[in-house]
């Protein structure tokens, strides 16, 4: 048996998505942070920083993920978001505790049959991917349907569609 990291419910072994909240059950790598040992009281240690030199901060990089903007067809929102991690497009369902990043319940995503946990949009390489999330009613790009659980590219300009709710995806 292993538990849910979100909502700790006893799942089967193998199990890809918790049946109780919908979160992912894959692992994730987990990134540990190391850390110098500083002796500072050894005789004769050199100093971590000399005092004549001043301390340089650099600026950070510039994103290398461009926002993206996510215009829902039938009433004109815009989405935008600025990311460098994935994005949960879903509706939110506060009682099972889904709180996804790009909520169409608000565009009648319930009507159009979106999933709480429908699809993940992931920058990959400059790019971006989405993965449905085996949504009830599908996950569509420029009218083609996509197999469950495998990631395809997505470009500027292209439709994506969540059950039957259109949008546009687009680079800002």
């Amino acid at each position: 048996m292993q538990r849910c990291s979100h909502c700790n419910a006893q799942q089967m072994d193998g199990t890809i998505f918790c049946s109780e909240c919908g979160a992912t059950m894959l692992a994730t790598a987990r990134h540990r942070e190391t850390t110098a040992s500083l002796n500072r009281n050894a005789p004769g240690a050199p100093s971590r920083f000399e005092e004549s030199e001043p301390l340089q901060i650099d600026a950070p990089p510039p994103s290398a993920t461009p926002a993206i903007c996510l215009v829902v067809l039938n009433n004109g929102r815009r989405i935008v978001v600025d990311t460098a991690q994935e994005l949960l497009v879903g509706r939110k369902d506060n009682q099972r505790g889904i709180y996804p990043d790009v909520d169409l319940g608000l565009d009648g995503g319930y009507d159009a049959g979106v999933s709480r946990r429908h699809a993940i949009i992931t920058p990959q390489g400059g790019g971006f991917v989405i993965e449905d999330l085996a949504s009830a009613n599908g996950t569509f790009i420029n009218g083609r349907r996509l197999p469950p659980q495998a990631p395809t590219p997505i470009r500027n300009g292209d439709e994506l569609k969540f059950g039957t709710l259109i949008l546009r995806f687009e680079l800002d």
